[in-house]
């Protein structure tokens, strides 16, 4: 099965997405066996609703961005494969990517050892929506939105910056990556979970929370000067700043680092 390589949009200050790179959606880094592929992207518009969901269905990313519109704007990525550029090109044109308000979900075909296809998201949505993210194979990226957040994927890595809100968010094989920032979480807290890799916190010097954080298999390390509540080799719970909601992370196999920023 091919492989999808994506490249980061660029986003402006005031939260409005600029062109795209030219290799974010070609057939460029990515193959499949003795087949001929199609790559083509979709721009769409819609109304947000009280829970949004993205869903790439088979294979593919997820990038979201919250901004200061009401609405929500899809840039796909839609691949296909089949034995010739001509079934390739119609095999993409059956996938659909949006299913009415709120709902970045991918539909196509059934796919086969010689014809299959993938969706990749990159959207902007109100920075208080809420959220319901699923991927199969692929990442999970969220930034600036500050609502109810629930996002999870088989395999692959989800990463989260400068987000609040009510915060949930699993992957079995992948690692876990949070960048916050200012004086503390701002909302109910966060919840993290994996199975198979590495959680990373960052965080401001001048944060305040409390953290409670485990490894079965793997390091604990935590750059803070605080001491902590309980600490053996593979479990910490400790008090940082002024504390404040809890910001909880998991993992079986794999190291969790606590970062200070600055």
């Amino acid at each position: 099965m091919g492989q999808i390589r994506l490249a980061a949009f660029l986003v402006l200050a005031v939260g409005l997405p600029v062109a795209a790179q030219d290799n974010w959606c070609s057939n460029r880094g990515w193959h499949s066996d003795g087949m001929v592929n199609h790559s083509e992207v979709r721009e769409e518009h819609l109304a947000a609703a009280a829970e949004n969901v993205v869903n790439p269905e088979q294979n593919g990313s997820i990038r979201v961005h919250g901004w200061a519109s009401s609405d929500i704007l899809v840039k796909a990525c839609v691949q296909a494969a089949a034995s010739d550029a001509g079934a390739a090109a119609a095999l993409a044109k059956q996938v659909t990517v949006t299913d009415g308000a709120g709902r970045v979900v991918a539909k196509g075909p059934a796919t086969a050892d010689h014809s299959w296809w993938s969706v990749s998201y990159e959207i902007w949505v109100p920075a208080s929506a809420n959220l319901e993210l699923q991927a199969n194979n692929g990442s999970i990226h969220v930034e600036g939105t500050a609502g109810q957040i629930r996002a999870h994927t088989l395999n692959g890595s989800v990463k989260l910056k400068d987000v609040g809100g009510d915060v949930e968010s699993e992957t079995t094989n992948g690692s876990l990556t949070i960048e916050l920032a200012g004086s503390g979480w701002q909302g109910k807290g966060l919840k993290l979970n994996t199975e198979n890799g590495s959680i990373h916190l960052q965080l401001p010097a001048s944060f305040g929370a409390e953290v409670e954080v485990s490894t079965v298999n793997g390091r604990l390390k935590n750059d803070f000067a605080a001491d902590p509540i309980s600490e053996d080799q593979h479990n910490l719970n400790v008090t940082i700043g002024a504390g404040g909601p809890k910001i909880e992370a998991h993992t079986v196999n794999g190291s969790v680092q606590i970062s200070r920023q600055g």
